[in-house]
C-alpha cells in the first residue's frame, strides 16, 4: 500500500486509534521528504507545541516594576544613593522607586500596576503568564540588551534565535532561519543583538529594513536570468568545494556557500511573503 493509499485509509478510521497511527506515519513521511541542509527541520527533543516564534522585545518600554514586578522595598529606599556598582557605569546612582501602586488581580492573583484598567479584567488577566525568572547584572543599554538577546553582555554568543535555528531548524528552506523587524533606528549594539555568535553563518538573523526595500539586493540585475544565476552558482559551488576538500577547516566558506544559495531561494519567495505582510 502506497502512502496515498495509507492515508486515505487511515483517514477512514476518523478519531480512533487509526487516527494516532496515521499522524505516527505522517511523521515519518515528513521526516523521510525533509530537505537536506543546516535549516532543515530537526527532531525536538519534547513533542513540538509551537509553529512559529514571535519576540517582541521593546527597548525602552514599561519598566518590570512599573507593570508587573512591584518592589516595596526599592519604594521605601527611593531617592537614597546606591552604593552598588557595576558594568561600565561610573558616576553616583540613587535608588528609584515606581510612582505608580500595584494590587493582585484575576483568579490567578498576579500583581498588575493600578493604571492598567482593562488588562485587570479578570477575562484578560487569568489569560496571562507573568515570568519573573530573567534577571540580569547589567545597569546599562548596550550590556542589557545584548545579555537579554544572546545570555552574554560582551554579546560573543549566539542570539536566541540562532539558538532557535540550531536546535530545531526551518520547515520553509526558502527564508532565513528567523528574520529581525526593527523600528526606526537600530537597538543600541546594532546587529550584535541578532548575531550567530560562534554558530555557522547561516544561522544569524536577516533584518527587515523599515523603509525601501526590506532585503538589498532581491532583485537581480536586468541583464542576469535565474538561469544565468543558477550557472554562476552551479560553478562557483564546484570550486569551492574543491577548495573545501583541501582545506577542510575553513568551516566559514561552507555557511557561506549555504548562504549564497538561501540568497537566490529567497529572491523568489520573499516577495510575495513581504507582500503579504504588507496587506495584514
Amino acid at each position: 500500500m502506497d502512502n496515498s493509499s495509507r492515508r486515505d485509509f487511515l483517514y477512514g478510521l476518523g478519531a480512533s486509534l487509526g487516527s494516532v497511527a496515521l499522524t505516527d506515519l505522517l511523521a515519518q513521511d515528513l521526516q523521510a521528504e525533509s530537505p537536506d541542509g543546516p535549516l532543515a527541520p530537526k527532531q525536538p527533543m519534547h513533542p513540538a507545541r509551537a509553529k512559529a516564534v514571535i519576540m517582541l522585545f521593546m527597548e525602552g518600554g514599561p519598566s518590570h516594576i512599573d507593570t508587573f514586578d512591584p518592589k516595596p522595598q526599592l519604594s521605601k529606599l527611593n531617592v537614597t544613593e546606591s552604593k552598588r556598582t557595576s558594568g561600565l557605569a561610573t558616576g553616583k546612582r540613587f535608588y528609584v522607586g515606581s510612582p505608580f501602586g500595584s494590587r493582585k488581580v484575576g483568579d490567578s492573583g498576579i500583581d498588575m500596576c493600578d493604571q492598567f484598567i482593562h488588562l485587570a479584567n479578570k477575562e484578560v488577566a487569568d489569560e496571562l503568564c507573568v515570568y519573573r525568572g530573567c534577571q540580569a547584572e547589567s545597569l546599562n543599554h548596550p550590556e542589557a540588551l545584548l545579555h537579554m538577546n544572546t545570555g552574554s553582555r560582551l554579546g560573543q554568543d549566539p542570539s536566541v534565535g540562532s539558538w532557535v535555528g540550531y536546535g530545531l531548524g526551518s520547515e520553509n528552506q526558502n527564508l532565513p532561519g528567523f528574520v529581525v523587524m526593527t523600528e526606526l533606528a537600530l537597538p543600541q549594539a546594532g546587529s550584535t543583538n541578532w548575531s550567530n555568535g560562534f554558530l555557522p553563518a547561516y544561522y544569524q538573523g536577516t533584518r527587515l529594513r523599515s523603509k525601501g526595500a526590506p532585503i538589498l539586493d532581491l532583485q537581480p540585475p536586468s541583464f542576469r536570468t535565474r538561469e544565468h544565476q543558477r550557472k554562476a552558482l552551479d560553478e562557483l559551488a564546484k570550486l569551492n568545494d574543491a577548495h573545501l576538500e583541501r582545506h577542510k577547516q575553513h568551516d566559514v566558506l561552507a555557511s557561506r556557500m549555504e548562504s549564497y544559495e538561501l540568497a537566490y531561494r529567497m529572491q523568489t519567495a520573499v516577495p510575495d511573503i513581504v507582500l503579504s505582510l504588507i496587506h495584514i
